[in-house]
């Protein structure tokens, strides 16, 4: 199949593709809208990499393509032999443009010839359209939103490709003709705001890897002297009065409604997280051997190596079920905090211990009762037990609201950046 070639000026002009349309908002003076389809040719130019074994091709799957950035997140050579379908050739005058759930917002702008998957849909804008000012306008919010209401296809879900080439893209024009240099200055304009959102991202991921490691400076400073302090060390089970596996599930409900089952994710570090919590009905659990009670402390045996051995404190009671990747520990509050025991976990956690003691297999790791109730940890007297639980509660909550501060940041420099592509395809920036 040929290569499909970019139309000239002329060929444009002939075709009267420059045929306004009505937009979703008014543009300023020398602007219009214009349908996709009038300034870009689809180019399905196919290729079975099978009949060329021995080549080495640059492939493109959409895994290789962030969300809304359009950063290849890595490059993937692969010879002929070793792709077993047929693909789409692109150069570096393409857009590939995710067809396939397009919530994800993945479109590329390549540096160079090679081959990506049927997902995408290549692109080749005509002369007169810059490929980065249109690559951009593809990634905003309002494109996202107009490819969702158009979509086909139950299982795998994919834009109508009809709806899609009806998509109204804004144009700026001289002299009737689509200004090339002006799409220049806007694309430049936005990757210098843009650039300066992503330093200020940057220092902002940098403060947040501090706040993360806030916790942990704050327990290794508390357990790292055991010995020095006078504490003795005394295994798991000899301070508390019950440890309880969870059960099994294979049924839950579709909508929030009956009891609430924690898994392994819900067991965030010191605390429960219950977003994405699943339910299951009545019927399915046994509150009365499962519920949970203030002070008890939720250990995570099973799962992967970053969850594994991880605890979190029940700070009310609360009817709900656990899965059997979750061990509950009942304290001898004569002898433990469950608050200090909790910390004392995560920090045998957070320096690798259940890691180097669990079983492993493929996927998991997982650390059973025995192995737990022979761990030892360190034991202060119970006044020091409250001292430390206070001092650590405080670093928590100073590295909970940290933490949240950075979240919020991150989404208001992202509105930023909205704001900013709002501009832009309105003829303000």
């Amino acid at each position: 199949m040929g290569r499909a070639k970019q139309l000239t000026f002329d060929e444009l002009e002939s075709k009267q593709s420059f045929r306004e349309v009505k937009g979703p908002y008014e543009l300023p003076e020398g602007w219009g809208w214009i349908k996709l389809k009038d300034i870009v040719t689809e180019d399905r130019n196919q290729i079975n990499p099978q009949d060329f074994p021995e080549q080495e091709f640059w492939l493109v799957t959409m895994d290789c393509v962030e969300t809304n950035t359009g950063r290849l997140l890595q490059r993937v050579v692969v010879r002929g032999k070793e792709i077993k379908s047929v693909k789409f050739r692109f150069n570096s005058e393409h857009i590939l443009y995710g067809k396939l759930r397009p919530y994800l917002n993945k479109v590329y702008a390549p540096d160079g010839e090679g081959i990506c998957t049927t997902e995408f849909i290549p692109l080749l804008p005509n002369y007169g359209i810059y490929r980065d000012f249109l690559a951009i306008y593809l990634r905003t919010q309002y494109v996202v939103n107009y490819a969702m209401k158009n979509l086909t296809g139950a299982r795998q879900p994919r834009v109508d490709l009809n709806a899609f080439f009806k998509l109204p893209v804004p144009i700026p024009f001289k002299d009737n003709k689509p200004d090339i240099e002006e799409q220049k200055r806007i694309v430049a304009k936005i990757e210098e705001l843009f650039s300066k959102i992503d330093r200020i991202k940057e220092l902002r991921r940098r403060a947040r890897e501090e706040a993360e490691n806030l916790l942990k400076a704050a327990l290794y400073h508390v357990f790292s002297r055991v010995d020095e302090r006078g504490w003795r060390w005394v295994r798991i089970k000899d301070v508390v009065r019950e440890i309880k596996s969870g059960f099994a599930c294979s049924k839950t409900n579709e909508v929030e409604e009956g009891i609430p089952h924690l898994r392994p994710h819900n067991i965030g570090l010191g605390k429960i997280d219950l977003s994405n919590v699943v339910y299951l009905p009545l019927e399915m659990v046994d509150l009365k051997t499962y519920s949970l009670k203030r002070g008890d402390v939720l250990f995570n045996n099973t799962n992967s190596k970053e969850l594994v051995g991880r605890a979190a404190l029940v700070i009310e009671d609360m009817e709900c079920g656990f899965s059997n990747h979750i061990t509950r520990i009942r304290v001898k509050k004569d002898k433990i905090l469950p608050e200090f025991l909790s910390y004392a976990i995560n920090h045998l956690w957070m320096s690798g211990y259940f890691l180097k003691i669990c079983t492993k297999w493929i996927g998991q790791a997982g650390v059973n009762n025995q192995k737990l109730k022979a761990t030892k940890i360190p034991l202060p007297p119970l006044e020091e037990q409250k001292r430390i639980a206070a001092y650590l509660d405080k670093i928590a909550e100073k590295q909970r609201k940290l933490l949240e501060l950075y979240e919020q940041t991150e989404k208001e420099l992202e509105m930023m950046k909205q704001a900013i592509l709002n501009r832009a395809f309105r003829g303000e920036l």
